[in-house]
């Protein structure tokens, strides 16, 4: 019996995971290129204070790259290498965004 609970379970906890993460993969998946995913400056503008992540996620076109901490998520940017950005939520409200230089493993000078 407690078998059949944990399999119940495992299925249960299954199910959720597809169905919370679909709307992520169909706005991932809409995208020409698999690079658009991450974030460009233009769309960086059309953030607006009070945004949830989901709303930020379909003008970006794909999950952020990265969760920095607690409220602060990274994107890539889609073109420069050298460029991300850092935004800010607070109860699932956009509360801050930034622009910041990525500095890489380059030896040039």
């Amino acid at each position: 019996m407690f078998i059949g609970l944990r399999f119940c379970l495992f299925w249960l906890i299954s199910i959720l995971e597809v169905a919370c993460g679909k709307p992520f993969i169909d706005i991932e998946e809409a995208n020409s290129y698999h690079w658009q995913k991450y974030m460009n400056e233009n769309e960086f503008e059309q953030l607006t204070e009070g945004m949830t992540y989901m709303e930020v996620v379909e003008i970006a076109g794909g999950r952020a790259s990265e969760r920095v901490s607690s409220n602060y998520y990274r994107w890539n940017d889609e073109v420069l290498l050298t460029q991300a950005y850092i935004v800010q939520f607070k109860d699932n409200k956009l509360v801050g965004k930034e622009e910041i230089a990525v500095k890489g493993y380059s030896t040039r000078e």
